[in-house]
């Protein structure tokens, strides 16, 4: 039977006392990306992945983004940047990046964020 999974913004019980481990990243501008992800849900079968996910502040350069994701932020600002555009996405703001986009990601300071990948 399939239930409504609820997402907590402290992430599930434990979470924010687990160490940060490294995290994956495009091709590196700044900074060290480490962090935490959880996967409140997953289906593979359908490149669908959705959760919470932590990390310091770093930069990093996409010549391609691999996926479409969906995000809302908790905590913390990031900078998206590319072809003549830069939008800053703050606490409570949500957005989504598209598969493709070729840019840089600029986060300055520690950020949470729910997100929903699509492959």
């Amino acid at each position: 039977m399939y239930r409504p999974i609820r997402f907590s913004s402290a992430g599930p019980e434990g979470w924010q006392q687990l160490p940060d481990l490294p995290l994956e990243y495009a091709e590196l501008i700044e900074g060290l990306p480490v962090g935490r992800d959880y996967a409140y849900f997953s289906r593979p079968e359908r490149g669908v992945k959705s959760g919470i996910w932590r990390c310091g502040p770093y930069s990093e350069h996409y010549d391609n983004y691999p996926a479409d994701e969906f995000m809302v932020v908790l905590e913390g600002d990031v900078t998206l940047e590319g072809d003549g555009f830069s939008e800053t996405y703050r606490k409570g703001d949500a957005f989504l990046v598209p598969k493709g986009f070729r840019g840089d990601w600029r986060q300055p300071v520690p950020m949470v964020k729910f997100y929903v990948i699509v492959e």
